[in-house]
C-alpha cells in the first residue's frame, strides 16, 4: 500500500554556521524533522505502523501518545480509511488532541495516570478486541527500519559519516534507528565507522539517560515517583522508555553520551535556533542542540556534529 499523500522523510540537513559560530561549535549541522506532513518525526514511524497494520489486515490501529505520535497516527490512519484510538493520559498538555479528534477523526480514550499507564491500557484493549498495537515498543523492528531513513539521508547530504549525531529522547525509538541506520550503511558501504550517539532528554527524568549515566548495561526504570513533568519537558519525561533496551545498546556500542537539559535550557536553545536559524520549534526539540553544546565545551571535541530536532 502506498499512502495517498503524507509522505515522510527526506528532511532537510540545515548547515547551522551562524549558530555553530556562537556557540564554539564548528560544522554544525541541523536535521529538521520538523518538515514532515504533522511536524515531527514521529510520521515516518506512525505511517509504516499504519502501512503494515493494514497489509495485515486489521482495521483498527491503537497508540497511546501525549500529543505528537498520536496526531501522526492519526493522520496516516485518517488518510488510508483506518479506524484510530489514541490513548491519552488526563491532564495531558497537547493543543494536539483537538487536531486528533476533530481534524482526522480519532477517538481519544483518556486514561488515568502518566503516558505509560495509558500504553498499558492501550495493550490491553488491542490484545482483547484484535486491534493493532501501534505502541513504542511494540514492534522493534519497525521502529528501527522507519528511522534508519535519517541516517542515509544524513551521509548522502554530507557525503561523510559525523563524528556526532544528537537525538532527543522519551523511549529512545528514534536514536536507536538511527544508530541501526548507520550501522547498516557501515556494513553495505564498508565506511570505517558510526557516529557516536547522543542522547538528549529533560531533567525531569528519562531511563535511558540514567542508566548510561549510571554505567548500567541494562536499562532500569527511572523512579515513577521521582517524575517531575512539565509542560515543557513533557515530550521527553519518562519512567519507562519502551525501546529503551535498544537505545542504550546504540550508545554504548558507539561510545556515546547521554545528557539532560533543563526546561530552562531547552526555552534557550529554542530561542537560539529561532534566532539564528530562522526557524522554530517546541523546546523540547532543542534538547539535541544543547547537549551538543555541552559536550563541545566539556570534552573539547571537533568535528561534525549533527542535530536532530525533531519538530
Amino acid at each position: 500500500m502506498q499512502e495517498k499523500q503524507g509522505i515522510p522523510g527526506n528532511t532537510p540537513l540545515i548547515s547551522a554556521e551562524k549558530l555553530g559560530k556562537f556557540l564554539g561549535v564548528d560544522q554544525l549541522y541541523i536535521k529538521f524533522e520538523g518538515s514532515n506532513p504533522t511536524g515531527t518525526q514521529k510520521d515516518r514511524s506512525a505511517s509504516l505502523q499504519v502501512r503494515t497494520s493494514m497489509e495485515e489486515g486489521f482495521d483498527t490501529i491503537v497508540a497511546a501518545s501525549c500529543g505528537n505520535y498520536g496526531a501522526s497516527i492519526a493522520y496516516y490512519a485518517h488518510l488510508n480509511g483506518l479506524r484510530a484510538l489514541i490513548y491519552i493520559p488526563k491532564g495531558s498538555y497537547s493543543p494536539r488532541l483537538l487536531e486528533i479528534k476533530d481534524k482526522y477523526g480519532a477517538r481519544l480514550v483518556q486514561v488515568e495516570g502518566l503516558y505509560e499507564d495509558s500504553v498499558e491500557r492501550s495493550k490491553v484493549d488491542a490484545a482483547r478486541n484484535r486491534w493493532f498495537d501501534g505502541n513504542a515498543g511494540a514492534h522493534p523492528q519497525l521502529g528501527l527500519e522507519a528511522f534508519s531513513a535519517i541516517s542515509s539521508e544524513i551521509y548522502d547530504s554530507i557525503g561523510e559519516i559525523p563524528g556526532y549525531v544528537a537525538v532527543p529522547v522519551g523511549n529512545g525509538t528514534t536514536l536507536a534507528g538511527i544508530h541501526y541506520g548507520f550501522s547498516r550503511l557501515k556494513e553495505v558501504r564498508g565506511l570505517a565507522k558510526t557516529p557516536r550517539m547522543i542522547a538528549a532528554s529533560t531533567d525531569g527524568g528519562n531511563p535511558i539517560v540514567e542508566s548510561f549515566k549510571n554505567h548500567r548495561k541494562d536499562i532500569t526504570d527511572f523512579p515513577r515517583e521521582k517524575i517531575k513533568e512539565t509542560e515543557i519537558n513533557e515530550p521527553l519525561v519518562n519512567f519507562h522508555s519502551y525501546d529503551g533496551e535498544l537505545a542504550l545498546s546504540a550508545l554504548i556500542e558507539s561510545d556515546g553520551y547521554a545528557e539532560y537539559v533543563t526546561d530552562e535550557d531547552l526555552y534557550r536553545y529554542r530561542d537560539l535556533i529561532k534566532k539564528y536559524e530562522k526557524f522554530e520549534v517546541i523546546p523540547a526539540a532543542s534538547a539535541s542542540v544543547a547537549s551538543i553544546d555541552y559536550i563541545t565545551k566539556r570534552e573539547k571535541t571537533s568535528g561534525i556534529k549533527v542535530a536532530v530536532v525533531t519538530g
